[in-house]
């Protein structure tokens, strides 16, 4: 299945995000969806508005437990640079 442009260019940028620490590198077992609150997104950097979907995954970088949200598709692009 051919990528969209958007999950190309967010791709780089989540395996940047997981070499560096800054997001997990394994799928957590702990997430939550809802209806965004204006969280920025720990993919995209962007805000998740009230009437996008806002996944939150909570995982340990760093020793330390924290909480990250995601678009939907944002999530599911790190989940796939997770699992590769």
């Amino acid at each position: 299945m051919p990528l969209t442009e958007l999950e190309s260019e967010l791709r780089p940028t989540a395996r940047e995000r997981i070499a560096k620490g800054q997001l997990p590198s394994a799928r957590s077992r702990r997430m939550w969806g809802g209806r965004g609150a204006g969280e920025i997104c720990a993919l995209c950097d962007k805000p998740i508005l009230a009437d996008e979907i806002e996944y939150e995954v909570e995982a340990y970088t760093d020793g330390a437990k924290r909480a990250f949200q995601f678009h939907t598709l944002c999530h599911s692009v790190w989940e796939l640079a997770c699992a590769r």
